[in-house]
């Protein structure tokens, strides 16, 4: 009896017990990306000096400041001439500033690394009404062969966090906890470029739904990150959107969305570029709604959450293929949806791979010509699967309760 015993526990919590071990290979795996280049010019260094000024009482949009900063901890890249995140992200990463940026860059690539896996984790949970463990391995090893989290751990960027913030509201929203999950939406607007239209587009969903009270408790959740912010500098926001203008005119038409395509499309002139490009987000705009409107009886939460995505790193003016780590969410959504259809295994499984193989094509590409703006190819690809999927397939709809 106890050996049945041990045996139904170790069954239950094998997650937990898993935790040491991967604890140990993220430790390693952080070392060789931390000490991969001069881990002081990386992106992760921005939100460590923010984190460490704002625990000193100093401001991260002070120009002086901003650089001297650089210069104090031996940092000789310097791609921004002040802090150019919310305020409130600083006030997130005083417990890293606190610490030597070395360490805490380990300790910031060893959290990514569990918030990616566990946004997986969280996502396939969403999908317990059917078996997942076949596609755990294709699954795991597509997001650690994407070029987009490589990218995020080797910067020490935010898309690991953004990431587990988009699976952790699927899942409270698959559950019927809509108030939890729009809490949480507020926080993406830690990164506006992302979190601004992603906000927008679900709350669309939020209200299509009826679920007015959630709502109104994800606008309070955003108030007090707001407020947060004033307490430590009342002129932040106007702060924030002087640097945040200034980063936008440097890169605008260069990333890899409709903008870029755009820019690329028009040689750059900037009011072709804008004309193209706002016509094509129409477009995009026009097809997420339309979507919302005929299809609403049979689109789930995790469908309408991964279109916004697709569809918000299509239509944003500034990303970097990093962001596309967000990405994990529609292709997990749309393997697992295919394989509850019925579709025969092996190229339901292979879809996350193939995707890698297609953005280190693309990352060829990008070599030759010198801009990463052909990787909009992905998010495309990925929009014409769903809609494929929805128009052909009609997913049966889940019953979604509320608060």
């Amino acid at each position: 009896m106890k050996t049945i015993a041990f045996k139904a526990m170790i069954s239950q919590n094998w997650h937990i017990l898993l935790l040491p071990f991967l604890g140990i290979i993220f430790l390693i795996s952080a070392i060789k990306v931390v000490n991969f280049w001069e881990f002081q010019n990386s992106d992760f260094f921005t939100f460590w000096l923010s984190g460490r000024l704002t625990s000193l009482g100093q401001n991260p949009y002070n120009e002086q400041i901003w650089i001297a900063g650089h210069h104090q901890f031996g940092a000789t890249w310097i791609p921004n001439a002040t802090f150019i995140y919310p305020l409130p992200i600083s006030l997130l990463f005083i417990p890293l500033g606190l610490l030597p940026l070395y360490q805490a860059f380990i300790i910031w690539d060893i959290l990514s690394q569990f918030m990616i896996i566990s946004s997986i984790a969280l996502l396939l949970k969403s999908n317990s009404n059917m078996s997942v463990k076949h596609f755990i391995l294709p699954l795991f090893a597509g997001v650690i062969l994407f070029r987009p989290t490589i990218l995020t751990l080797i910067n020490g960027q935010l898309s690991g966090m953004l990431l587990f913030l988009i699976a952790c509201i699927i899942y409270f929203w698959e559950k019927g906890k809509w108030g939890q999950g729009a809490v949480l939406l507020a926080v993406l607007a830690l990164k506006p470029n992302l979190g601004i239209p992603l906000i927008m587009l679900l709350s669309i969903y939020v209200v299509q739904q009826k679920q007015i009270k959630p709502l109104i408790a994800g606008i309070a959740s955003g108030l007090l990150l707001l407020f947060a912010g004033l307490v430590q500098n009342p002129n932040w926001i106007v702060e924030f959107w002087n640097s945040g203008n200034a980063k936008l005119s440097q890169t605008f038409g260069f990333s890899p969305t409709i903008w870029g395509a755009s820019a690329i499309f028009c040689n750059y002139s900037l009011n072709c570029t804008i004309g193209y490009g706002v016509f094509v987000g129409l477009l995009f705009l026009i097809g997420y709604l339309y979507l919302l409107v005929r299809k609403q009886k049979i689109l789930s939460p995790e469908l309408v959450v991964s279109l916004a995505v697709v569809i918000t790193l299509l239509l944003t003016p500034y990303i970097w293929p990093y962001d596309q780590l967000l990405l994990v969410v529609p292709i997990v959504t749309i393997t697992m949806k295919l394989a509850r259809d019925g579709y025969r295994y092996l190229p339901v499984s292979l879809i996350f791979l193939e995707v890698d193989i297609f953005a280190l094509i693309l990352l060829g590409i990008n070599t030759k010509i010198q801009m990463e703006i052909s990787n909009v190819a992905i998010p495309i690809l990925i929009f014409i699967l769903f809609v494929w999927y929805l128009v052909k397939n009609r997913p049966v709809s889940q019953v979604i309760g509320a608060d």
